[in-house]
């Protein structure tokens, strides 16, 4: 196992700047901030949790560009801190990252060894026996690329992936036939026709959906709740984040789409692991919101189950009948019974 390459302590009274401190879930707890260094890039890192715990679930964010830093205030983690220490930390050229990040390194096969490096540093310096990963979205991709490497599997008790972009290159253009048949259905309906309209003809003279089109696609996606459906049950704390200056955050959250590269090339258009997955047998839970839009289930699911080689491999196809993309926050209660039942399953 290679050592943590540098890692800076920072008091968290002076990163928080004065913000004020979190309201605590009952027994001990621990809430320390760090730099993980990795070459000349700096990962924040916040460890959060049962500090008697010597189990840690990291969190691997989405986007390409999003953070983790933020993430806190939904409420399902509130439940998961009350029993296990979680790792949040920003992805290269992500979130509050310092450092110079330049675009030859924002490569999947990078971000694959920073992940590696923060697995390290939960065992050694959040001095975590079982590790667990969770990655989101384009952070459960990140996770199924680390757990292509048999000596990254052995280093974790389990994952949970929640519907993670292991195959962007087609799951897109699954994505863009839902939100094409969202939209006969809106126009169907005599609903803004003109609006649904201009959507047919963006996909129309936009066939592939690269990293400059995604923005818009999005934006179509949330017309329909395609990303979150269940926003009645969405439920957040307050807590502290760490500040930082904004102008870099949305500058990542631009970058890194644009930059992010599989093999040479945009993971928008060349990113599929599905031939690859076949070496992945550490323990899985995977999560799939039935109204997701973006990576649309019945496209994706079923076939990660079946490329798999994992013989303990949790997926139950009835459940998140009312989340889209991010089951966690939308069906928070019924992710935190699955998520904690699998990591005391597994630890």
């Amino acid at each position: 196992m290679k050592t943590v390459h540098k890692i800076i302590v920072l008091l968290a009274a002076i990163l928080l700047y004065g913000c004020s401190p979190d309201p605590k879930p009952n027994g001990d707890q621990v809430d320390n901030y760090y730099f993980v260094k990795v070459g000349d890039v700096a990962l924040p890192v916040r460890v959060c949790g049962n500090i008697n715990s010597d189990i840690a679930v990291v969190f691997v964010h989405g986007g390409p560009g999003g953070s983790a830093q933020t993430e806190r205030a939904n409420v399902y983690w509130k439940e998961i801190e009350k029993y296990y220490k979680v790792i949040y930390w920003d992805q290269r050229g992500s979130g509050l990252t310092q450092g110079n990040v330049t675009s030859s390194q924002m490569t999947i096969e990078q971000f694959s060894e920073d992940l590696d490096n923060i697995v390290d540093f939960t065992k050694q310096i959040a001095k975590a026996k079982s590790i667990f990963l969770h990655g989101v979205s384009w952070g459960g991709g990140l996770s199924a690329y680390y757990l292509l490497d048999t000596n990254h599997q052995n280093k974790l008790k389990g994952a949970i992936l929640e519907a993670p972009a292991y195959d962007i290159k087609n799951g897109l253009q699954f994505s863009k036939q839902w939100m094409l048949g969202k939209a006969d259905s809106m126009i169907a309906l005599n609903s803004n026709i003109a609006y649904w309209q201009n959507c047919k003809l963006f996909y129309a003279q936009n066939p592939v959906i690269s990293s400059k089109e995604f923005k818009q696609h999005q934006a179509y996606l949330n017309q329909v709740k395609g990303i979150v459906f269940n926003s009645t049950n969405l439920q957040s704390q307050t807590v502290s984040v760490p500040k930082g200056e904004l102008a870099l955050v949305y500058n990542n959250a631009e970058f890194a789409p644009a930059t992010l590269s599989y093999e040479g090339q945009s993971i928008f258009t060349h990113l599929d692991l599905t031939s690859k997955l076949n070496t992945v047998r550490l323990p899985l839970l995977l999560v799939w919101g039935a109204q997701d839009g973006l990576l649309p289930r019945e496209d994706l699911a079923q076939k990660f189950v079946q490329s798999v080689s994992s013989v303990d491999l949790l997926y139950d196809d009835n459940k998140y009948q009312f989340s889209a993309h991010i089951p966690h926050a939308e069906e928070w209660q019924q992710f935190d019974l699955d998520a904690k039942a699998f990591i005391e399953s597994h630890k």
